[in-house]
């Protein structure tokens, strides 16, 4: 299946759709020539946002779609990190700037935070059409 993503990836790019192409990467992100292929991206096409009026409207009367995504950081047995529910272990024990620096390189800027005893939740969004997957919450 990530091979036929990734061979489309690679038309998109040859005709220099990147946003296309990028979104469907981001679907296979776990496989490895598409993280590198997410790079070379963020390279050569970096994510813009979106030019809007101040009604958060395009030119063409169109809404601008985001991508919203949730930080959530767990502060117990060391520092824990989940983002929209999928750990990001090689993160654990890292302070948030680091979490942040990374989203931040994916195009992510955080719009709100809350924080309450040792669980955080920082909420993110990047121009783009959201894709709905339901995830498993912690543990209770």
């Amino acid at each position: 299946m990530a091979r036929q993503e990734l061979e489309l990836a690679k038309e998109l790019i040859s005709e220099k759709q990147y946003d296309k192409a990028r979104m469907l990467l981001m679907k296979v992100k776990d496989d490895p020539t598409a993280q590198k292929w997410l790079e070379k991206l963020d390279e050569l096409a970096p994510i813009k946002a979106p030019e809007t009026s101040s009604n958060g409207h395009h030119g063409d009367g169109d809404v601008s779609p985001w991508q919203y995504a949730a930080l959530e950081v767990k502060r117990a047995y060391g520092i824990q990190y989940k983002v929209n529910g999928e750990s990001r272990l090689e993160w654990k024990d890292q302070p948030i700037y680091f979490a942040l620096n990374q989203l931040g390189r994916e195009g992510w800027e955080m719009i709100s935070f809350e924080s309450i005893n040792e669980f955080s939740v920082y909420i993110l969004k990047r121009p783009g059409i959201a894709a709905v997957k339901k995830i498993d919450v912690w543990d209770q």
